[in-house]
């Protein structure tokens, strides 16, 4: 199968969040999904861009049957860690079903490790949900390590009125 990694451009905006909200109805979390073309434009584009994009193309003659080029995507942004320097943090790697099982995934993957190395990262860093095998799967066939279970890590977040009340909380 031919297809192109590329990095993402403005004009594939409106087809990449199309892409995130299949990733996210097969997560069956659709409904958690804010993000909005608008913000992949500002937060994306603009000068202090916060996060990257490669994204997976097939020919024309080879879209997919909705009549798609664009296939899949992986997100990307840069972080720190204090005993190892600056991580290439993956926050997506999807590829539509049909194109599944032909590399398309393993390029991404690829990519946003040349990406990774190009900003002198030590490690690249991603999440996946315990339930979906097939992908840890793909990710430890391709030498990548669950912290969770060898560390005993545990990823924790604040969100929406958490954030708000630990903020006021702080300023106390």
């Amino acid at each position: 199968m031919i297809y192109t990694i590329r990095p993402w451009a403005v004009r594939d905006v409106k087809e990449v969040m199309r892409l995130i909200r299949e990733a996210a109805a097969f997560h069956k979390a659709l409904d958690q999904v804010k993000t909005t073309p608008e913000d992949f434009v500002k937060d994306g584009f603009e000068k202090d861009a916060t996060f990257g994009c490669v994204v997976a193309e097939v020919p024309p003659e080879a879209k997919s049957k909705e009549g798609h080029t664009l296939i899949g995507y992986q997100f990307h942004y840069l972080t720190y860690c204090t005993w190892d320097g600056p991580i290439l943090f993956g926050e997506d790697l999807y590829v539509a079903p049909d194109f599944r099982g032909k590399g398309v995934g393993t390029s991404l993957l690829n990519k946003a490790a040349k990406i990774a190395l190009e900003k002198g990262c030590s490690q690249f860093r991603f999440i996946s949900t315990k339930w979906n095998q097939p992908a840890l799967d793909f990710f430890t066939k391709r030498g990548a390590v669950n912290v969770t279970a060898c560390d005993h890590w545990e990823l924790c977040h604040y969100e929406g009125e958490h954030v708000r009340k630990l903020a006021e909380y702080m300023r106390k």
